[in-house]
């Protein structure tokens, strides 16, 4: 991978901006819901938690702050520094998104939350992920 950050393609750019939006999201998330696993500071009920086996947000404040906040996170700095993992491991975040997303629609119901932007954001981490300009500027640390 060329060392001149002005090499990097365009959706290089535009995938480290979604990993990083998406972990500031996950650490305020998640973060809320460590703080008050009662979920009152951002007034949602645990009754919605009713179809799970949790009774409060402490597990999902967990998943969300490490999963989706710290992990997002550091596949962003991965990307920037030309880390040869870095590339997989976005995939493997804009797909544990679109998990995410769709079981949390199944369990919690569809539209009343982030679902529709979780996934478009998923999908869109997806293809620039495997996209040529991105795949092609990793071929080199990545040994492919």
């Amino acid at each position: 991978m060329a060392s001149d950050s002005n090499d990097r393609p365009l959706a290089l750019w535009l995938l480290i901006a979604l990993l990083t939006v998406l972990g500031v999201r996950g650490l305020l998330g998640g973060g809320q819901f460590l703080l008050a696993p009662s979920g009152s500071i951002i007034g949602v009920s645990t009754a919605v938690l009713a179809p799970t086996p949790v009774d409060d947000f402490l597990l999902p404040g967990v998943f969300l702050f490490v999963a989706l906040g710290i992990l997002p996170l550091a596949v962003a700095t991965g990307l920037s520094d030309g880390r040869s993992w870095a590339r997989r491991g976005a995939v493997g975040v804009a797909l544990l998104l679109g998990v995410w997303a769709i079981v949390e629609g199944f369990v919690l119901g569809f539209g009343e939350r982030l679902q529709y932007v979780n996934l478009v954001q998923s999908v869109a981490m997806l293809v620039l992920a495997v996209s040529p300009s991105v795949r092609e500027s990793y071929a080199a640390v990545e040994g492919t």
